[in-house]
């Protein structure tokens, strides 16, 4: 859905059963988001909203007013990375590998445990299922194999220009051996030597070893981003 001021579109929101993702706004903020609110108002329960911090931080204020009973809760503190052009480093022993069906049952309990780590969800093993499924099929999860699958990361939402590298993970008996520094780095290379002209992804700022990675393979900060879940007041 467009967001449009004086006939002029000046942002975006899409709106899904689990998420609302807010674009930045290129206008004065307040007002805007003000009007999206109010447009909004009607649905039940509006779910977690992504976007940037500052639009998704007077998202929240306006939301709760008039409001008692629900509380906007930050669930994690993001950054915005950006990739063109990668720097040369040596890769961990290892491959680069699309995931295929035979991973499949792996791929899941690993997303799943990657959802409870980043956002603090429940495990969901049957949601997971499906979507390791779908991602396998749609060859956009791919493994980093050495001997063994050791950290995975998919590269999916593409534009016209770019796609994004997101759920990022290296289970904790694998870690410390730069396999998801290897993985993100050659998956980046392979993405910019097809048609993208660049890769984005976004950290946890909690997660200072993440944020330390991605910009050693050469990615950029672009901007901070928020994920708020709103919850009844106790």
């Amino acid at each position: 859905m467009s967001i449009l001021a004086r006939g002029r579109v000046v942002g975006a929101v899409i709106m899904l059963p689990w998420n609302l993702y807010l674009s930045r706004i290129d206008t004065e903020v307040q007002p805007v988001i003000a009007h999206l609110v109010h447009h909004l108002r009607g649905i039940d329960r509006i779910p977690t909203v992504w976007g940037p911090a500052a639009e998704v931080e007077v998202f929240a204020e306006c939301w709760t007013q008039g409001m008692p009973s629900v509380s906007a809760k930050i669930i994690t503190r993001m950054r915005a990375f950006e990739v063109r052009d990668t720097a040369d480093l040596p890769p961990s022993p290892g491959k680069l590998r699309l995931a295929c069906m035979d991973d499949h049952l792996l791929m899941a309990r690993w997303l799943a445990a990657y959802r409870e780590e980043v956002f603090g969800a429940p495990r969901n093993f049957e949601r997971t299922k499906s979507w390791a499924e779908q991602y396998i099929r749609t060859r956009v999860l791919y493994i980093w194999e050495h001997n063994e699958p050791v950290s995975i990361a998919i590269a999916d939402r593409p534009t016209r220009n770019g796609i994004a590298i997101y759920s990022v993970y290296t289970p904790p008996e694998h870690r410390r051996k730069g396999y998801a520094t290897s993985s993100v780095l050659l998956l980046t290379k392979k993405l910019l030597s097809e048609r993208y002209s660049f890769c984005c992804l976004h950290t946890d700022l909690a997660n200072p070893t993440a944020n330390n990675i991605y910009t050693k393979i050469g990615y950029v900060p672009m901007g901070d981003a928020l994920i708020v879940d709103f919850v009844p007041v106790e």
